[in-house]
Formats: C-alpha cells, structure tokens, sequence
C-alpha cells in the first residue's frame, strides 16, 4: 500500500535561498542535456508526487468509509511527504538541474519537515487497531522471491481500502512487484559493469574535490553534519551551500561519464536474465491495477 502520509510541496523559499547562495554552475540555466531517470522494471513502482496525494487521499477515504461502518473513529491522514520521495532516484543518480535547485535534498528534506510534523498519534484501543489493520484469524503469509516472507490481515480497513482503490489482486501484487524491483536495483549494483562505471565516476568526484566511493558516500558526510546545523541557522545556511557544491560536482560527473547510461545498458541486462515469464506476469498486473486506480481517480 502506499504510504499513509503524503505531502505538501518543498519548502520553496527556503530552499530557493539555499540553492541562489550556493548554486555556481556556468551557462544558461536549463540547457544542460537531459539525464536518462534509470529506475527498475521501467519504473512501474514510481509514482509522481501529484498521483501519489490523489491515490492516497482516495485510500484514506475508503479506510475512513471501512471504519465507519464499524462503528470506529477514523480521521483521515493528511497528504504530507514532500515530492522526493517520488523524484529521488532509487540508484542515487541525479540530474544538473535537480542539483542545483535541492542538491540531495537533506536540507531541504529537514525544512519541510521541520515546517510540517506528523500528526502525533493518540492511544487507540484493540478494537481500533484490530477494525484497520485486521485480525490474527485473517492473517496470511505472502512469501516473495529470495525467500522472505510478507503478512497482513485480509479484514482490516487498510487491505479492504487496498482492493476497493486498486482490486482485490493489490495486497499481492504491491509487495511482490516492490520485491522484484528490489532485487533488480540489488543486482545491479553488484554487476562488475555497473562497478566499473561507479569507479569512473568516483575518479571524476576525486578530482572534483568531493571524494566519494559510492553515490550515497557523496550524501554521506553531509548527513552527518545535519544534526549539528540544525541547531544553528547560519550553520543549516552553510550546510545547504555545501551540499548543493557537492550535488552540482555529483550531477556533473554523473553526466561527463556517462553514468546514468551505463546503469541503464546494465539493468536491461540484469532484468532479462532476472526476471522470469512469472515475475514479468506479475509486474504487467500491477501496472494494470495502478492505471486503473489512477483513471479511477480521474474521473
């Protein structure tokens, strides 16, 4: 199911500020060529931010009806995730003009949220709890490729929301089709093709002046100074003009060595041989169930 709380857009101004004091790219704004968005199985599990908040306003209003009717009270959740969450790519690649306007989004990411907090939950009773994520007597096991294992009720309002919003296939079909595409990015980045143009582009980011082994070893050190600059709002300014330096150097060897193609030749590769008549089944319903959601939503 998709995620119970999804959001309001980035904290604009703030974000703008940060980009303007720490943006130095050359050129015209906009004239960088485009990056290839590489996301497993042809990114049948993304969702834009805009179709996520209509779908999950739609499935809070199914959970809300189910609970209703069983004579519980049920608010539903706002829509509060910013739009990363959607845009960030699961390899870590980035494009030039993404970096510039957000860097990684760490401190973006930790203004919004600073600026919107979830809602604080109450105590609720086992009744409650029981009406929208269901019963023991109802519970079943989904075992997925690789050998783990998923459970849920069938008679909760969250998987009953799930079959009205997407048809009664979802509760199988979501977390079989996340597996896939998890093992898909896992493989990935274990393929000595895939190392070999990670090695070319870690060469570019030494010379750069940002080291870094790996695409989230670029995020790394700019993680860990946060919790210190968020005490501190010239600190918090400082640490967003570092990281948008550091996302610009990223982006930018990201595209001079040809990063995001590479990944993508490599991850054709790895589905064809990964990905069975079964698996590539699978994902075909899923993306039937998700269209039909969305034109649902539509209408």
């Amino acid at each position: 199911m998709l995620s119970r709380y999804r959001g309001r857009l980035p904290y604009l101004a703030l974000i703008t500020a940060l980009a303007t004091a720490g943006c130095s790219s050359s050129g015209e704004p906009g004239r960088e060529p485009a990056a290839l968005d590489v996301r497993p199985l042809s990114g049948a599990t993304a969702f834009s931010h805009v179709d996520s908040v209509r779908l999950h306003d739609r499935e809070e209003r199914a959970v809300t009806a189910c609970m209703t009717a069983r004579g519980q009270e049920y608010t539903a959740q706002p829509a509060i995730a910013s739009a990363r969450g959607a845009e960030t790519n699961p390899y870590g690649l980035l494009t030039p003009q993404r970096a510039a306007a957000d860097g990684y989004g760490i401190v973006g990411e930790y203004l919004l949220l600073r600026s919107t907090p979830p809602p604080a939950d109450k105590p609720r009773t086992k009744a409650w709890q029981q009406a929208l994520t269901g019963t023991a007597e109802h519970r079943v096991t989904l075992q997925l490729p690789g050998g783990t294992n998923v459970q849920y009720s069938t008679d909760g309002c969250i998987a009953r929301a799930n079959a009205e919003v997407y048809g009664p296939k979802w509760n199988t079909l979501e977390p079989l089709t996340m597996k896939l595409a998890n093992m898909v990015l896992a493989t990935v980045e274990e393929e000595p093709a895939y190392r070999k143009a990670l090695r070319r582009w870690s060469a570019c980011m030494t010379k750069s002046g940002h080291p870094a082994a790996d695409l989230q070893a670029a995020r790394a050190p700019l993680n860990a100074r946060l919790p210190a600059a968020a005490k501190d709002e010239e600190e918090l300014r400082a640490l967003g003009r570092d990281e948008i330096e550091a996302a610009n150097a990223d982006a930018r060897c990201q595209m001079d060595t040809a990063l995001a193609k590479a990944v993508a030749d490599v991850q054709r590769e790895v589905e064809r041989k990964l990905l069975t008549a079964v698996n590539r089944e699978t994902i075909a319903r899923y993306r039937q169930a998700k269209e039909r959601a969305l034109n649902d939503t539509a209408e």
